[in-house]
């Protein structure tokens, strides 16, 4: 019987292939970035939404999602509807 693997590993994988951590790919995503005239968010948003994307809980900006089909060199497997943060838990719970 042959087992895959998990959901969220395909997603990191090409990453992963490469021996990055998130950092090191967001310094390329940021990197291609400035090439093209564009600021990207702030380090800490980028390591969260990529996080939550190999996660599988939410889709990344359709620009970001386009520098990480530039930096794996290949098609663009990756989602292309805006990101849709999720509430923190603190926030859910406040005024309950």
């Amino acid at each position: 019987m042959t087992t895959t693997a998990p959901v969220s590993y395909r997603w990191r994988q090409p990453r992963l292939a490469r021996g990055w951590e998130p950092v090191q790919l967001i310094g390329r995503m940021k990197i291609l970035a400035a090439r093209d005239g564009v600021e990207l968010p702030k380090t800490y948003q980028l390591i969260r939404d990529i996080y939550l994307w190999e996660h599988h809980r939410a889709d990344l900006p359709v620009y970001v999602a386009s520098l990480l089909g530039r930096i794996f060199d290949g098609p663009n497997p990756f989602g292309t509807r805006p990101v849709q943060h999720l509430p923190s838990r603190a926030v859910r719970t406040r005024g309950r």
